[in-house]
């Protein structure tokens, strides 16, 4: 019989024991999976944190091109049309200039327009044409097409010019060459028409050339229209003929 009871009490015992055994795998398990849960959670926080910030950077710096590019496409139409304006200004400076190798073939285009000087005559220039108000400074109208001139107060009836006597009664000559002749100067040319004993000059001075002028304004193009016995543009500053228009 008091075997009977030790063999009963091992055997509680050995039950207690497997219950306690159990019990204690039963909680480690529980905490391993809450420390593996732990884990996952903060592994899958810390890709979305990494997977945001590479989003973040690559967004920036697409921003950032696309700035540049906007910013560089801006500077190359600024420069575009920068570039534009000054091929007109110097477009516009070359049709302004007066072209001394077509009026020398009687083109006057580059002077189309009105000109003035300090005595209150006048020319107007059209294409092939010059009407000058006073074309010898002696009260003279005039008017030159071409390379030709025609000074009506000095024609005869038939609107040639007229003869006059020269070095003597008997020595007639015309009172003007009607067939211009040119002369090349520094920097400018002349037109010029013999008359007996001086000249009628028609010079045209690009802006920067003064010839003979005593005063004027270098900066601008000219003209001098004179009947005289001296160089083509010994002229005081009223002679001399401004674009008025």
């Amino acid at each position: 019989m008091k075997k009977i009871k030790s063999t009963i009490l091992l055997g509680l015992s050995l039950v207690f024991l497997g219950v306690l055994v159990g019990c204690n795998n039963s909680g480690k398990s529980s905490v391993d999976t809450v420390t593996i849960s732990s884990s996952s959670r903060e592994t899958t926080e810390l890709t979305t944190s990494m997977k945001e910030t590479k989003e973040t950077k690559e967004t920036k710096e697409t921003t950032e091109q696309t700035t540049t590019q906007s910013s560089i496409v801006q500077e190359t139409k600024e420069t575009d049309a920068s570039q534009e304006q000054t091929g007109e200004g110097q477009a516009n400076e070359v049709i302004e200039s007066m072209d001394l190798s077509q009026i020398q073939q009687g083109d006057f285009t580059s002077l189309n327009g009105t000109w003035v000087n300090g005595l209150g005559n006048t020319i107007f220039v059209e294409n092939a044409t010059m009407s000058f108000t006073d074309i010898s400074n002696q009260k003279q109208a005039g008017e030159i097409t071409g390379l030709n001139v025609d000074i009506p107060n000095l024609n005869s009836a038939d609107g040639t010019p007229d003869l006059v006597s020269y070095m003597g009664d008997s020595n007639k000559v015309k009172s003007y060459e009607q067939q211009l002749g040119l002369e090349e100067n520094q920097g400018f040319i002349s037109l010029r028409s013999n008359l007996p004993g001086a000249v009628i000059y028609v010079s045209f001075l690009p802006k920067g050339v003064m010839g003979d002028i005593i005063e004027g304004d270098i900066s601008r193009d000219k003209i001098v229209a004179v009947g005289t016995q001296n160089t083509a543009t010994s002229v005081r500053a009223e002679y001399v003929y401004y674009k008025a228009d």
